[in-house]
């Protein structure tokens, strides 16, 4: 998870998209990952967080993040207490992330 997002501040509902390949076991990765999740959890303008695993390359994860507006989330990552957070994911992790806004969704009701 990175603080460095640049681009201005759209308004409305951000999703943090993260990718992550491991340098450790994925059990390993997923207890960093819990920590942190918990951490960003208990932040204002936190909404959801979904964590997936590659099916073929168990080394590979996504974490999808929604957050109320963006300032809410840079307010989280820019905080002293996330930076220990970051550093361990880092130290077991390589990552890519970008923030994103909804364009188009839809959703199939139960048939």
């Amino acid at each position: 998870m990175s603080a460095e997002q640049p681009g201005p501040a759209p308004s409305g509902q951000a999703t943090f998209v993260n990718t992550f390949t491991l340098r450790t076991t994925p059990e390993e990765f997923e207890e960093a990952f819990v920590r942190t999740a918990r951490f960003l959890e208990r932040q204002p303008g936190f909404l959801a967080y979904t964590l997936v695993r590659h099916l073929e390359e168990p080394q590979s994860y996504v974490n999808i993040a929604r957050w109320t507006d963006v300032a809410s989330f840079r307010a989280a990552v820019t905080q002293a207490e996330f930076g220990p957070h970051a550093e361990a994911l880092r130290a077991i992790s390589t990552s890519s992330s970008g923030l994103y806004t909804e364009r188009r969704s839809a959703t199939v009701e139960e048939r």
